[in-house]
């Protein structure tokens, strides 16, 4: 009877998977929809065992297409719907989930299992990332089942919806009251876990904040510190643009100077060297003057000696023409020219002849006195 038993299963099995490869090349070729495949009363029936086998040894990529298949026969009810719903959450199908949720709402509004169907759809919303819907589906599921023994696991995922929207406060509310109502459900364990994620955090986030204020006044005081090294900078390039400015104006003012005193040098050699050549002229001139003055004395000496030259000859005329024995007359004066003349034209000289002389004997006189007074003048300079 047991080996009857086995060989009609695996005849089932191999019908099972003809038809499910047979089923999936008509979809994959678009022949035949899956709607019109047609089974046998006994096909539907082996559709399902086989699905509570795939689904009993936890192969639930298969259960989920053979319990579908299943639903779509005569063999479907409330039990396969809510297997092929837990099938799809393993599966972690859940879009499929949430719409075989709502499905099975309106197909069974007062089967028993409807209030875990409502708990599966909640979770289904919270792993698709929907934590508003999943927050709503699961708190109306506490509301309508408080004493549902998944009540505990339901307001776990309301509180991990929260969590992970970072509202901690609710979050550690519920899951504190999971550890105080129910602290002997598999979920206090988790809450507890939880509570001391959310301590964690709230420590990182105290230190995230005491960092972000320090960073706040870090940026702060590297601002004010730029701002007052830029200034610095600023003041300091003021400071050398102005020392610069100060320094350029003192050579200008240095090279105006040099030169000018390159100027001046060269008037003063201008000067020096007509100083040099007024001194070699005035040199000249002295010689020159002194070789007149020497020229005029000599000039003078000679004009002296005619003189005494003249006065003696006139003096030896005089002598020739007195008388022996008589005393030898005085010269004769100016205011006495009558007796001159006539003395003289006793001695046997002319009266025009004396009066030439004295002519004479005066010109030498001031010639030389000329020249003297020109020798003392050129010495004085």
């Amino acid at each position: 009877m047991v080996k009857l038993r086995a060989a009609r299963t695996v005849c089932i099995a191999a019908c099972l998977c003809l038809a499910f490869f047979s089923h999936a090349a008509a979809v994959l070729d678009r022949e035949i929809p899956v709607e019109t495949v047609v089974y046998d009363a006994d096909d539907w029936q082996q559709v399902l065992e086989e699905g509570l086998a795939a689904y009993n040894s936890r192969d639930y990529a298969n259960a989920t297409i053979l319990l579908r298949e299943a639903l779509a026969g005569e063999s479907g009810n409330s039990d396969v719907h809510y297997m092929l719903i837990m099938s799809e959450m393993y599966c972690e199908d859940y879009a499929s989930v949430i719409s075989d949720c709502s499905r099975f709402a309106s197909l069974y509004p007062d089967s028993p299992l409807l209030p875990n169907v409502n708990y599966q759809k909640g979770k289904a919303f919270h792993y698709k990332g929907d934590n508003d819907q999943a927050v709503m589906v699961l708190s109306d599921f506490c509301h309508e089942n408080p004493k549902s023994p998944v009540y505990p696991s339901a307001l776990y995922w309301i509180a991990e919806c929260f969590y992970e929207d970072y509202n901690f406060q609710m979050a550690e509310g519920l899951f504190q009251r999971i550890i105080d109502v129910y602290p002997d459900d598999k979920k206090a364990v988790d809450a507890k876990y939880k509570i001391d994620a959310i301590a964690q955090r709230e420590r990182e986030q105290k230190l995230l904040d005491l960092l972000k204020a320090n960073n706040a006044k870090f940026l702060e005081q590297k601002a004010s510190y730029e701002r007052q090294l830029k200034g610095m900078e600023s003041a300091d390039i003021a400071t050398i643009r102005k020392e610069l400015d100060a320094a350029n104006a003192r050579i200008r003012e240095l090279e105006a100077q040099l030169a000018q005193e390159k100027a001046d040098a060269a008037s003063a050699r201008s000067d020096l060297a007509k100083a040099q050549a007024d001194s070699a002229a005035a040199r000249e001139q002295a010689a020159a003057y002194k070789a007149d003055s020497d020229a005029a004395k000599a000039e003078a000496a000679a004009y002296k000696a005619e003189a005494d030259s003249a006065r003696q000859e006139a003096a030896s005329i005089g002598k020739a023409a007195e008388p022996a024995g008589e005393p030898v007359a005085e010269p004769a004066k100016a205011s006495d020219a009558g007796t001159t003349s006539l003395s003289a034209s006793r001695r046997g000289i002319t009266e025009q002849e004396l009066l030439e002389l004295k002519l004479r004997a005066s010109q030498l006189q001031r010639l030389l006195d000329e020249k003297s007074s020109s020798s003392r003048t050129n010495k004085s300079e």
